[in-house]
């Protein structure tokens, strides 16, 4: 009789230690980047962050762990790590959490082992999110009108020639006389094919069938292949005037 009594006491003990199991962790805020201090906007800034490093995994065609963030009502959806934001409180956000690596096993935008693929946010980045939260996390309803951010030479694509093609295209000796150094050399083409890029035309510009590593007059046109992060941005810039 006794046995029978202290069988419901035996099975909710492995049950509480799993409850207590799924509560959220916590985390050391200490280490977050400090919020930005300035007011942020969220229709041009925050929205089009979401948009370029969350989206694909957490958009209208994919939700990885149930959860949404392209919409008012799914971003702000409760989970298992705990109240996704926190208006006014960035640092009990577990957004925010994840974004700057706090919690185990979960940094979002998750790391790749191909780069320009996935890239953890900056510290600025995080910043600007934190200052969004902490103000208030407004978030109009309604659709969201599409921001369409500049892409510049200086600033967006000559880090990526730099790094992806500057080893052999730069300088007096850049093969091919392609020189990705700067805006009037790209411009200009090469030797083999002339202008290489024309102002807002992707399909007269052989510079994206060459960086898309689509040439098979190259012979290996797989090694001019930019990341598909990468590639998209060299296609705006070409979009929007080439500048």
């Amino acid at each position: 009789m006794k046995s029978t009594r202290l069988l419901p006491l035996l099975l909710a003990v492995p049950l509480a230690l799993f409850a207590e199991d799924k509560k959220p962790k916590p985390v050391d805020v200490s280490k977050l980047p400090l919020p930005l201090p300035r007011k942020v906007d969220f229709t041009q800034e925050v929205y089009p962050l979401l948009k370029e490093s969350c989206f694909s995994c957490h958009g209208a065609q994919k939700q990885k762990g149930k959860y949404r963030c392209d919409t008012k009502e799914g971003a702000f959806k409760e989970t298992d790590y705990g109240p996704t934001i926190v208006a006014g409180h960035s640092e009990q956000s577990a957004l925010i959490h994840m974004v700057a690596g706090l919690v185990d096993e979960m940094l979002m935008p998750p790391p790749s082992d191909k780069p320009g693929q996935s890239e953890k946010l900056t510290g600025e980045q995080i910043g600007l999110l934190r200052a969004w939260i902490d103000q208030g996390a407004v978030w109009p309803d309604g659709p969201i009108a599409e921001v369409v951010k500049p892409v510049t030479f200086a600033t967006d694509i000559q880090p990526v020639f730099a790094a992806a093609c500057g080893s052999c295209h730069s300088g007096a000796s850049a093969k091919g006389g392609f020189d990705v150094g700067s805006l009037e050399g790209v411009l200009k083409g090469g030797k083999n094919y002339g202008q290489a890029v024309a102002p807002g035309d992707l399909k007269k510009s052989p510079l994206i069938t060459i960086v898309a590593g689509l040439d098979e007059d190259l012979p290996l046109p797989e090694k001019h292949k930019l990341p598909p992060k990468s590639l998209e941005l060299v296609k705006k810039w070409v979009q929007q005037g080439a500048k």
